[in-house]
């Protein structure tokens, strides 16, 4: 008997109809927008990269980015990693697993000499993965929850703030090393150690021959590794390319771990990024700085936290995992594998990883549980971070000590609101002042904290947020807790940063989910522009009253204005948070005003925090250097720029050279002994040509408390034997530099002493320019 269906009959014999099928425009569309997202991002990350670099190193470094190190990292992701959230996570995953294992290669092969090689690491990860089968269906596997196209838009601007925030500035000064009025030392000790991580194993400090060097080095032997693989300048790799990638993935991780703790927020990783690339401070002073935290600030001039910053993200991501369960024996591998890397990358990595497992460990003890895997954890960390200390450290602390509080006597208002003192003395309130004022800005900034702190119940039984919360208050207390030369414990809050921005992030994320509004979105957006116009009238009021302070201190020593742009700030949050809920309710949107008024108020406080890097990016302007004087060299001109390549190019890297050029800097106080540019540049030992930054120096700082870039060399008799080969050369001190010392080549400055004529009658001159002299001894 036929069987009757629904819809228009069928003629007899006609063949069966099928089912019409549209086309799934809206799955088109979707990626499109996405990858449109994915473009603007990649346009703006190479414009940024043109701007000081050759069209061939952009191409060489991306190309090994992208085939040398994120897709073998994503292979090695998935394999480790149960589940396929989206793509943005597993590339930028990828890319700090791919980073990590290329160190450690390059690591494992230096000391036979084929640190030339370590990127082919690269061949069996790929030869495996097509080869298995079943390893190949986990890698080509589809992801379970891909973003939306909004997200990828947010993703992609959020990313874009701190990437254009630092690249775009150094773009509007000179090139590196083409002008000696623009220098910065620290850059060119860590391209002379990146140098040194090409040749040397174990490292040394190439600027000061026979010192090894214990430190955080790893990033060297990456970027070493990179210049291997790629053929790119060092310079290029340091300054000017070479960290935009990192960055990038750094603050993708941002939003992959808000994503664990905020899941299916379209906008709260994305603000999360922001709060850590650019903001996480509220200022209500106009004409005082308080310090800044957010990614901006740090992550070029100091590389290593750029490194260390990508690693905790990526260890906090997987720790999560872990400790809610959703992981596999792989993880465990990889985790461990990060935790390797990222022990020699920053020093306060593991510390605060370590913390957070302890938090968890504690806490869980009061529901009657006990963490076993935080504790096994924290017990192969603990054991890396020991082996670390021993050999990558040598056992020494560069200075770091408890010193409670002191942190707050060198940051934020001290010096405005400090009285007179003793030598090694402090004005305790002034410091309580600042510790409060800095810790107000630091609050308002993250202000989504608040919500985390007054909902335990409802996280404390999560180990994953449990963890993450302890390195939150780790970076923090370890800021707070102790006292380094530099101000390098300000490092500990730093690496805690993106933590702390996706903690603050989900807090506000949990707020706005109690609405259960669909456009609760357009609240969110109304808030934080909001707050950032808060932030703004503040500070213009301030700046029309100034008060007879400067800015604080009156001349009979009583304080004024501390408090006053304060309440300013807070009234204009507020009513920005009123605002916002009355015209929520007008709208008859869902949600309770109270809880409304609240996420508006938190969310504020995080726009507010974003307010000043934004007007600084839009104020960019050309730099204009001041006119360099005799008595103040400052760097490299671009004919000593390129005396030092000619070097580099004509010689072998065990040829040891001397030079007379010790300072960076002369001013009132002295020789600023961090002169590293000729042993960046050439690539090559020198005997004696800075020497700060070297554990002897950090450990004469620790005992004496002495500022370490003004102390004498310890050496008297190796400087003067080096010294007087340029001032009064004879045979014979030539022939001490030759026999005694291995000096074969000399770079003589004619800018920082006298070079004696005799010079070209005793050694032969193999280059010449006005401010650069370079001989070769017989």
């Amino acid at each position: 008997m036929p069987t009757m269906t629904l819809g228009a009959p069928s003629l007899p014999g006609a063949p069966p109809r099928q089912e019409q099928k549209t086309f799934p425009w809206r799955t088109v569309l979707a990626v499109v927008l996405k990858v449109a997202a994915g473009v603007a991002l990649a346009w703006l990350l190479i414009w940024l990269m043109a701007g000081h670099s050759s069209g061939d190193s952009i191409v060489r470094l991306l190309r090994f980015w992208v085939f040398g190190i994120t897709l073998p990292g994503t292979v090695l992701w998935r394999l480790a990693s149960p589940f396929r959230h989206n793509l943005v996570e597993d590339f930028a995953a990828g890319s700090l697993v791919g980073v990590s294992v290329l160190l450690l290669v390059y690591m494992a092969v230096a000391p036979i000499g084929l640190q030339a090689w370590a990127w082919l690491w690269i061949v069996p990860v790929f030869v495996a993965a097509v080869c298995v089968p079943s390893w190949r269906r986990r890698c080509l596997s589809r992801v379970e929850r891909p973003i939306n196209p909004l997200t990828a838009w947010l993703i992609a601007g959020a990313c874009a703030l701190p990437i254009y925030g630092i690249g775009r500035y150094r773009n509007l000064v000179p090139a590196p090393y083409s002008d000696a009025r623009s220098n910065s030392p620290d850059m060119a000790f860590h391209q002379a150690l990146s140098a040194s991580a090409k040749y040397d194993f174990p490292l040394q400090a190439p600027y000061l021959q026979g010192e090894q060097m214990d430190y955080h080095y790893f990033w060297h032997q990456f970027t070493a590794a990179t210049a291997w693989a790629t053929g790119v300048d060092l310079t290029d790799l340091v300054y000017t390319i070479g960290w935009i990638p990192l960055l990038l993935a750094g603050c993708a991780l941002i939003f992959a771990l808000t994503d664990r703790i905020a899941p299916g927020s379209r906008w709260a990783g994305s603000l999360a990024i922001a709060v850590a690339g650019i903001g996480g401070t509220v200022n209500a002073y106009p004409n005082v700085s308080l310090p800044g935290e957010g990614l901006t600030n740090y992550v070029w001039g100091s590389p290593t936290q750029n490194l260390g910053g990508g690693l905790i993200a990526l260890m906090a991501l997987l720790g999560v995992d872990l400790l809610r369960g959703r992981s596999s024996a792989g993880s465990y591998v990889l985790f461990v594998l990060i935790g390797v890397a990222a022990s020699g990358s920053k020093a306060t990595v593991l510390p605060l990883i370590i913390c957070g497992f302890g938090l968890v460990l504690f806490i869980r003890i009061f529901y009657r549980r006990f963490a076993v895997n935080a504790l096994v954890l924290i017990g192969v960390l603990g054991a890396v971070f020991l082996a670390a200390i021993v050999v990558v450290f040598g056992n020494h602390s560069s200075g770091l000590a408890v010193r409670p509080w002191i942190t707050f006597a060198k940051i934020g208002t001290y010096p405005l609101t400090a009285k007179e003192v003793g030598w090694g003395e402090y004005d305790h309130g002034a410091m309580w002042t600042s510790g409060i004022i800095v810790c107000l800005s630091l609050l308002l900034g993250s202000a989504g904290l608040l919500v985390l702190a007054g909902t335990t119940a409802r996280w404390f039984r999560d180990p994953g947020m449990i963890f993450l919360v302890g390195i939150a208050i780790a970076g923090f207390g370890g800021m707070v807790l102790t006292d380094q030369p530099g101000t390098s414990q300000m490092y500990f809050h730093r690496t805690a940063v993106p933590v702390i921005a996706a903690l603050a992030a989900a807090g506000a994320w949990m707020l706005v989910f109690w609405f259960a509004d669909r456009r609760s979105g357009i609240a969110v957006l109304a808030s934080v522009l909001g707050g950032a116009g808060a932030t703004y009238l503040a500070r213009e009021i301030t700046r029309a009253n100034p008060g007879d302070g400067k800015p604080f201190r009156r001349p009979d020593g009583t304080l004024t204005g501390l408090v006053t742009p304060w309440l300013w700030t807070l009234l204009f949050l507020l009513l920005v948070a009123g605002l916002v809920t009355g015209l929520w309710k007008l709208a008859k949107r869902r949600g309770r005003p109270s809880r409304i008024a609240m996420a508006s108020f938190v969310l504020a406080g995080m726009g507010a925090g974003l307010l000043l890097p934004v007007q600084t990016m839009l104020n960019y302007r050309e730099v204009t250097l001041q006119p360099q004087t005799d008595k103040y060299p400052l760097g490299p001109t671009q004919t000593q720029t390129d005396a030092a390549h000619w070097l580099r190019d004509h010689t072998s890297p065990s040829d040891l050279v001397a030079t007379n050029a010790h300072c960076a800097m002369k001013n009132a106080s002295g020789c600023d002994v961090r002169h590293f540019w000729i042993s960046a540049l050439s690539e090559r030992h020198l005997l004696v040509e800075g020497w700060g930054y070297t554990n002897t120096i950090n450990d004469l700082v620790a005992a004496t408390g002495k500022s370490p870039n003004g102390l004498p060399f310890w050496d008297e008799q190796k400087l003067e034997d080096n010294d007087r080969a340029f001032v009064s050369p004879t045979r014979d001190n030539l022939r001490l530099l030759r026999a005694k010392y291995g000096v074969r080549w000399l770079y003589a400055d004619p800018t920082q002493t006298a070079v004696s004529q005799n010079l070209n009658t005793l050694a032969t001159l193999r280059y010449a320019t006005p401010d650069a002299l370079i001989y070769e001894l017989p």
